[in-house]
């Protein structure tokens, strides 16, 4: 099956509303891509704009969803995943609510039980956010 015929709350643990991703639309070996319509009532809007706390959540959730595909191609249940930290996060700009945004993760490495991803949110093309993310799968 292709990521995109997945349910999101078949691939991640996170339950609304703090489900920050619509959909998985792609996952290779060491990367995947995401899509998130972003909606007023999202719990990240403030004033009719998605804050910078959402969008590192919607990479982390990206992150969640590529793990989550891979483990339930695998036969496996999907695991609970912990940010361990953010390092040199960019938020260019904020989107607005009533657009569809979508993110970019690879996978740069894995070192001492941790993945380490470069995330990016894109808006119709244009990069606003990025960051690098190390996340720990529990066991």
């Amino acid at each position: 099956m292709n990521p995109s015929d997945y349910k999101i709350p078949d691939l991640i643990p996170q339950r609304p509303p703090m489900v920050m991703i619509d959909m998985l639309t792609r996952a290779d070996e060491r990367s995947a891509g995401g899509k998130l319509n972003i909606k007023e009532e999202n719990i990240f809007c403030q004033n009719g704009k998605f804050a910078e706390a959402g969008m590192v959540e919607f990479i982390a959730q990206t992150a969640a969803a590529f793990t989550g595909y891979n483990q339930v191609k695998s036969g496996m249940a999907v695991k609970l995943g912990f940010i361990g930290s953010v390092k040199n996060l960019s938020v260019h700009s904020l989107p607005d609510a009533g657009t569809v945004i979508e993110s970019e993760i690879v996978v740069d490495s894995e070192v001492l039980g941790y993945t380490i991803i470069t995330g990016r949110v894109f808006l119709e093309g244009r990069l606003l956010a990025e960051c690098e993310m190390r996340i720990k799968v529990e066991g």
